[in-house]
């Protein structure tokens, strides 16, 4: 799956955006399709959590491994090694040693790593399964290999179905329905929008788990149970984030509006979550209603706030005052200079404001001060490249594509999105 972009991406704050919702109901989903108790019994090929015939193999090598055997020679081609299976067979992993291949963006070995504890862990110890199966699964979409996951939790969802089924089988219909864990949910949701481009799907699929966050969140306002109230309620506005999301894909503007509209009208005052909220106003258009929640944040945030600041930034940047928005961009990457996200806007204003060469060194110095947080931001190599495109051309031109693509290759980790080479 190709996660394309084009010319010059602003970012706010990472993880804000996507969103979706809609009271509309697609047929097509396949995997939801009515089944009586008896047949999912008789017919279900998948038993148990930790089937070893639920998995799909492991890819060993990455989009970037083939990029660089393709455009590098070997003898400046960095070595990239690939983790080996015997290396995780037979035994399980604790949630630390996951938790590393998480940051460190080794998708490879958290694929790996999981499946291992999954077929090692006992089939009763279902909800440990089920944890570690949101690993598997974030780990093959990170991969970029999203038909993988899809097909993989089509069949895990037939053994839940099984052992559900199973179970009231024996205990007279008195066992509940096997949960899986909020996180596995919003993953099989999200799964064939990203997998197929199935997006109508994934809107159906999250539109259930928003109704069940409403209904959880009611539940808890009647037992006086504020704080998982908000906690249901904050689950509520990041699927909806996501339901936007998938009507953005089906470019569907005016819907995605609407939508945006009915979660603004619902939402708890939190700056956070207001700000995402006008930043994508601004993605969609919505520049006057964008403008009404940065006024409303504002309210609720110190003057200075790191989030006020980008906000404002970010509309100055809506309404075309490219020195203004430079500015501001610059001041918030001097306060945080962790926050990559200013400094890559700070350079597209200089592309804007008609120095391409401004920009090439701004990134450039970015990405060499952070090798590791700016220097494999796909974000920031593709408007880099964009950079390159405009400046170079023929042979100098591949070149410096080479050696940026040689420098990512040294920090990264695993499923950086090649497209950003813009090759």
């Amino acid at each position: 799956m190709s996660r394309n972009r084009g010319l010059g991406h602003w970012v706010g704050d990472p993880g804000v955006w996507h969103t979706h919702f809609r009271t509309h109901t697609y047929n097509n989903d396949k995997d939801a399709t009515a089944q009586s108790p008896a047949a999912g019994l008789a017919t279900s090929t998948w038993r148990t959590f930790n089937d070893p015939r639920l998995f799909e193999p492991t890819p060993l090598q990455d989009s970037l491994d083939e990029t660089l055997s393709t455009y590098v020679s070997g003898d400046m081609r960095p070595r990239r090694e690939a983790p080996s299976p015997d290396d995780f067979v037979r035994r399980v992993h604790g949630y630390e040693i996951l938790n590393q291949y998480v940051v460190g963006g080794q998708w490879r070995a958290l694929a790996l790593a999981a499946e291992a504890s999954i077929v090692e862990t006992a089939a009763h110890e279902e909800r440990t399964l089920l944890k570690y199966w949101v690993y598997r699964t974030m780990a093959l979409i990170q991969l970029n290999v999203c038909e993988l996951a899809s097909r993989e939790l089509s069949r895990l969802e037939q053994a839940s179905q099984y052992a559900t089924t199973a179970r009231r089988a024996v205990r007279r219909g008195k066992s509940p329905t096997i949960a899986w864990p909020f996180e596995l949910r919003v993953l099989r949701a999200q799964a064939p929008g990203l997998a197929h481009g199935s997006w109508g799907v994934s809107i159906d699929r999250l539109s259930a788990l928003l109704r069940g966050c409403r209904r959880a969140a009611a539940t808890k306002v009647a037992e006086d149970e504020q704080d998982d109230e908000l906690v249901y309620k904050q689950r509520g506005f990041h699927i909806t984030l996501l339901i936007i999301g998938c009507i953005v894909k089906m470019h569907d503007s005016a819907l995605a509006t609407q939508v945006l509209d009915r979660l603004v009208s619902e939402s708890p005052p939190d700056p956070l979550l207001l700000s995402a909220a006008a930043r994508l106003y601004l993605q969609l258009g919505g520049i006057s209603s964008a403008e009404r929640l940065f006024v409303q944040v504002e309210g609720l945030a110190t003057k200075d706030d790191k989030v006020t600041l980008m906000n404002r930034a970010l509309y100055a940047v809506a309404a075309g005052k490219w020195d203004s928005a430079r500015e501001m961009f610059a001041k918030i990457h001097a306060d945080h200079p962790e926050r990559v996200a200013a400094a890559n806007n700070m350079a597209l204003c200089d592309l804007y404001l008609g120095n391409p060469q401004a920009m090439l060194n701004g990134l450039k110095q970015l990405m060499a001060a952070a090798p590791t947080a700016a220097g494999t931001s796909e974000l920031l190599v593709f408007n880099y490249c964009t950079g390159l495109d405009l400046h170079y051309d023929g042979p100098r031109l591949r070149d410096a594509k080479v050696k940026k693509m040689v420098e990512v290759a040294t920090w990264a980790g695993d499923g950086f999105d090649t497209d950003s080479f813009k090759l």
